[in-house]
């Protein structure tokens, strides 16, 4: 056996590993939904959501909507179920929704393939899709600049809610790291609820510590987040 052999396959894990970063930050499916604060983050109250300026989504997503990915890779997709339940009261396949965001197993979805889908969602759908400055060329700016962009961050997705759109996060999922799908909830300048396809629905992360995180193949970008509104 030359070293070759033997360094190939710690190689193939190490590029794995290095470009494994999208989809879900998951490692196994929750038989039942849990509703808790996400593990690493000790902030992570339900309570930080009792301030009165906290804005809420106008749709906000109850059992009724709220659907649990099966695996490891469909958080993205089960995101966009919730989200169309809860705009048309109707429902949809998982496996249709898969087709229509191109998510792959280990992997999850691009973000443009995210976005195209919601597009498609209804003829009188109007979708905005944006992204944050903060994450990851933040880590490269000043502390200053660093807060001012997260504050920009913090405005508009406060915004987005108050004008009745529907928010899909992809975001750093904190236990893991990985990347992330939910739909935010509300909102306020310490925490965001989310209704996390995995965690459950009324999960609670604290703002400061909140990273939002690209998609595995979309051209490089610092964060991202799209909402939905029916006109």
């Amino acid at each position: 056996m030359t070293m070759v052999d033997i360094l190939a396959p710690r190689l193939l894990v190490g590029v794995l590993l290095a470009f494994g970063v999208a989809g879900c930050g998951t490692k196994a499916r929750h038989t039942t939904q849990v509703d808790r604060p996400l593990i690493g983050y000790p902030e992570q109250k339900p309570d930080l959501m009792d301030d009165p300026n906290t804005v809420w989504s106008a749709h906000k997503i109850g059992p009724s909507e709220y659907f649990a990915q099966p695996n490891d890779w469909t958080c993205s997709a089960s995101s966009y179920i919730m989200v169309y339940r809860a705009l048309t009261a109707k429902d949809i396949a998982l496996e249709a929704v898969v087709a229509l965001t191109g998510a792959v197993p280990g992997k999850g979805a691009e973000n443009a393939r995210v976005v195209a889908a919601l597009e498609k969602l209804a003829p009188n759908a109007e979708v905005i899709a944006g992204q944050s400055s903060s994450h990851p060329k933040g880590l490269e700016l000043p502390a200053e600049e660093r807060a001012a962009e997260k504050a920009r961050e913090l405005e508009t997705l406060r915004r987005l809610l108050r004008e009745g759109y529907l928010v899909i996060l992809n975001f750093r999922e904190p236990v893991d790291g990985g990347g992330h799908y939910g739909v935010l909830q509300g909102i306020n300048d310490r925490a965001l609820e989310v209704a996390d396809p995995y965690y459950g629905l009324k999960s609670t992360l604290a703002w400061k510590d909140f990273d939002f995180r690209t998609g595995y193949s979309d051209p490089v970008l610092h964060g991202w987040y799209t909402a939905i509104r029916l006109r």
